[in-house]
């Protein structure tokens, strides 16, 4: 395992303190060495079809099951991108997801991020080659894996030129 301390912590400007523009960049004391198990993931410029992605997982420390403890083991799971259209319909999220959202669990539940996940990547195998995208960070959801209520991310490709700009 890698233990870094932060050195520094960029918060949205917009961010409201509860879900607007919940995204923030850490800058850490020392950068993380690259092993098989600590990999690099790429961030979508605006030119990459994020919604064409297709092999998508999510990482947390978050609860395993509603109502439990969070886990000491981190946890992965693979999850489907769900159409932000669909996740912001009347028998979904019903208007709460806005263009820096993305939506991904499975429409059933059963599998989805968690409370205590926040914050943590949801990355998308490319379609032609052998790396990942992280186009979205843990923000929120509905209770833990329900049906037609996936967990919402703050999208990476939407902030893209915040982060950019940011690290500079």
């Amino acid at each position: 395992s890698q233990v870094r301390q932060i050195k520094r912590v960029l918060m949205h400007k917009f961010y409201d303190g509860n879900l607007l523009y919940d995204i923030a960049l850490v800058e850490l004391e020392k950068p993380m060495t690259c092993t098989p198990s600590v990999q690099l993931a790429c961030l979508p410029d605006p030119t990459v079809r994020v919604s064409e992605l297709k092999n998508c997982y999510i990482a947390g420390w978050g609860l395993t099951v509603a109502k439990s403890q969070a886990s000491e083991i981190l946890q992965e799971a693979k999850v489907l991108h769900i159409d932000t259209q669909l996740c912001n319909s009347s028998e979904w999220n019903a208007g709460l997801i806005h263009d820096y959202h993305v939506c991904a669990g499975y429409p059933e539940g059963g599998i989805s991020a968690c409370k205590g996940d926040s914050g943590g990547p949801l990355v998308c195998k490319d379609n032609h080659a052998d790396f990942f995208w992280q186009i979205g960070v843990t923000s929120w959801s509905v209770g833990c894996a329900r049906p037609k209520l996936p967990a919402v991310f703050s999208s990476t490709q939407y902030f893209y030129e915040w982060i950019l700009k940011q690290v500079g």
